[in-house]
């Protein structure tokens, strides 16, 4: 299990408008294949208004009293990152300092860890692969709270790093450590930085007890923004200044429809406005109730907006024409896609041919599992391993009728209870006939196997003619109804079937509730990987889609680096040619 160690800091964390990038952030490793441990510090100057509080009382606050109150504000954001990842649909655990046994001595407001519940965070990321930590606070060996001194997360951070054996990025407000304000053009970027040279700095952007802990057990680390590529490495690696770069420009973002996920889309692309340009969405209707929206953003005319010059289209549209039609168009002009659709690719496979063909990207995350990276984890698993079979639970809205049935409730009632949730389309009939996981199974098959499955190989059986009495009797013995889609390989032929299938109690996916979904993929050697979260609602599959641009705009920025670095190299070889030219006239 490889874990990465992610520090929030209050530079990052102003309030909680940020928590949504944090989410993104999170996501992000997740879907690289890294178990995360997001320690968190409190929101913005909580901790300067805290012992303001504090000196309004004395001037002089009791130890003891002051450590507790200014440890709520570590405890507050961390509670709030991992209510904010639930909402995103990710699976997290969040830890209090006595669950997380980071024990310490010394003095109460500038402690030493000491010890660390190294298993229970092991078991709390087998479970959920996230783990959500409060920075700054531990516990004295007598149960008083203590806290690591001015900029403690850094430690906490470092701390759990070499425990856990994995990485550590401190992520602030800049993108990476700099010779001087960062702010003022002259500045430079470390590229990598020696535990003594960050020591010689200060304390400007990392703690100086943190630093020495790292040094003393040889643990490097990075430093950087959210979302970058670029990252100050401190540690054995001698400094050295990254290249001067351009300023880059906004990625602009054409937004084909504005409904739940959409709008969703949406609202991410308005609040990182510094970093997207929405050149165009397109809506049925001009005159929408949203009064968020700027009206000169929207046109019902959607090869309008197609057409219009921007680097990314994002596909919301559903449906399979136009979405098609409209994704082949954007591909031919050059353009990269994100789409959630998947029956306009399950139904039209030569779409990624012309991807391929346009050297862009059709990246479609969100059209299988939601928040849970389903695709990215079997390209990964099938580089290097022969992929068996597929199970999984992959309709989050029949997963939530089938709950309700279970619970005595009648099959309309709980097609009516998804659609006002927000789970289930006015014309629910893709989902409950199966069609819906068949489109899925086909996109599956093509990252799992590298074969484009036919949509019509796949034999389906909904949920329409499902008896609710018999789920509800099932349920009380224990057992689960699943709508289950599976793919196995026998030899070169790959078959696949929807179906409800009883489970019993204690499987994998019988342990699906409401709109999770939950994937097992088995490999040669009978090894079984389960990934599991929500897989339905706006904000899930937004996750998804915004994971999806994230990773455009990560590639764009790879690319420009590697060619100003190229152009660098050439003005330096021709720079020394001239030297030397110069050298022999004289």
């Amino acid at each position: 299990m490889r874990v990465i160690v992610l520090k929030f800091g209050s530079s990052v964390l102003r309030s909680e408008a940020d928590l949504p990038r944090a989410v993104h952030e999170i996501y992000r490793w997740l879907r690289d294949g890294y178990s995360v441990v997001a320690v968190v510090s409190a929101f913005g100057k909580t901790t300067d208004q805290l012992l303001a509080s504090a000196r309004e009382y004395s001037e002089q606050p009791p130890e003891g009293a002051l450590a507790l109150l200014l440890s709520t504000g570590e405890k507050r954001a961390a509670a709030l990152l991992a209510l904010a990842l639930d909402r995103a649909g990710i699976p997290a655990s969040a830890f209090d300092p006595s669950r997380l046994g980071l024990r310490t001595s010394g003095r109460v407001l500038n402690a030493e860890p000491v010890r660390l519940n190294v298993g229970a965070i092991r078991k709390a990321l087998d479970n959920s692969r996230v783990a959500v930590v409060p920075g700054f606070i531990g516990q004295m060996q007598d149960g008083r709270t203590s806290l690591l001194g001015r900029g403690g997360s850094d430690l906490s951070a470092l701390f759990l790093a070499v425990h856990l054996r994995g990485g550590c990025r401190l992520l602030k407000d800049v993108d990476g450590v700099y010779d001087h304000d960062p702010h003022v053009s002259s500045a430079r970027c470390y590229a990598s930085l020696t535990w003594e040279d960050a020591l010689a700095i200060g304390g400007r952007i990392i703690q100086q007890k943190a630093l020495r802990f790292a040094r003393e057990h040889s643990q490097s680390f990075e430093v950087a923004a959210l979302a970058s590529e670029q990252a100050t490495i401190v540690g054995a690696e001698s400094t050295r200044f990254f290249p001067a770069r351009a300023k880059r420009d906004r990625v602009r973002v054409a937004l084909l429809g504005l409904g739940t996920v959409g709008y969703g889309v949406y609202q991410e692309l308005a609040a990182q406005s510094e970093l997207f340009d929405v050149v165009g969405i397109v809506v049925r209707n001009l005159h929408r109730p949203e009064e968020t929206v700027p009206q000169s953003f929207l046109s019902t005319d959607v090869w309008d907006v197609v057409n219009r010059d921007c680097d990314i289209v994002v596909e919301a549209l559903g449906g399979i024409e136009p979405a098609a039609d409209c994704i082949r168009a954007a591909l031919n002009a050059g353009k990269h896609v994100v789409t959630a659709n998947k029956a306009a690719l399950a139904n039209n496979p030569e779409l990624h041919q012309i991807a391929e063909q346009n050297g862009v990207e059709l990246l479609c995350s969100a059209a299988v599992g939601g928040a849970v990276p389903v695709l990215e984890t079997l390209h990964r698993i099938a580089r290097e391993h022969e992929i068996q079979t597929v199970e999984g639970v992959l309709n989050g809205t029949t997963n939530f009728i089938l709950h309700e049935l279970a619970r005595g409730i009648p099959f309309e009632q709980a097609v009516a209870q998804a659609q006002t949730c927000g789970l289930a389309e006015a014309d629910p009939s893709a989902d409950l006939d199966g069609s819906d996981v068949a489109c899925k199974l086909v996109l599956i098959a093509r990252a799992a196997f590298g074969v484009d499955l036919p949509f019509t190989s796949v034999h389906r059986v909904g949920i329409t003619e499902i008896d609710p009495r018999h789920v509800f009797d099932l349920s009380k013995s224990g057992s689960a109804v699943r709508l289950v889609g599976s793919l196995h390989r026998e030899g070169d032929r790959i078959t696949a079937e929807v179906k409800p299938v009883v489970l019993e109690a204690g499987h994998a996916l019988a342990n699906t509730n409401r709109e999770e979904n939950c994937v097992a993929v088995t490999t040669t050697g009978d090894k079984t990987h389960i990934l599991h979260g929500k897989g339905a609602g706006r904000w899930p599959t937004t996750e998804a889609v915004f994971g999806d641009l994230w990773s455009l705009v990560r590639g764009r920025r790879r690319i420009a680096d590697e060619h100003e670095q190229e152009h660098s190299a050439k003005i330096a070889v021709a720079a020394a040619v001239g030297a030397g030219e110069e050298a022999l006239a004289l």
